[in-house]
């Protein structure tokens, strides 16, 4: 009976996401987009500052083009460094995905960005992104007159 308690308890805890740490609320805000057309309400409650006000600011057409990554599928997310402070954190992270059109692959892609997380309530969230460095590989010729 016990040994069916613990697995119980244990199945449980690994279904609850970890947002309350800085690294799980960027994985769980990234994972989140990947694949999917995204509210703006949804990326609202997950960031603060400077990065809340730009996308509350952002027009729809604009958000509609950030939120729209239905051609995107995630290869790869790590995080690479953490800095902390009391309820600050900065995180060094990167990023592999491949764009599709089409269902066919025509970019893969690598990005490493820095994120500074916040801690409001108990809950960490973004208050800005800055890229580092940006690689994309075309697996297909591109046409500049398309």
């Amino acid at each position: 009976m016990k040994v069916l308690s613990l697995l119980a308890l244990f199945l449980l805890a690994s279904c609850i996401k970890d947002d309350l740490s800085p690294e799980g609320a960027l994985k769980d805000f990234v994972e989140s987009r990947i694949g999917k057309v995204v509210e703006r309400e949804f990326v609202l409650e997950r960031t603060t500052g400077k990065m809340f006000q730009s996308f509350e600011n952002m027009s729809d057409e604009d958000f509609q083009k950030f939120a729209d990554m239905r051609n995107i599928k995630t290869e790869s997310f790590k995080v690479l460094s953490k800095s902390c402070q009391e309820k600050k954190c900065f995180l060094t992270y990167s990023i592999a995905y491949l764009t599709k059109e089409n269902d066919k692959t025509t970019f893969t892609s690598e990005v490493k960005k820095i994120a500074e997380l916040v801690q409001v309530e108990n809950k960490w969230l973004i208050a800005d992104v800055s890229n580092i460095k940006t690689y994309h590989e075309s697996l297909e010729p591109i046409n500049p007159l398309e």
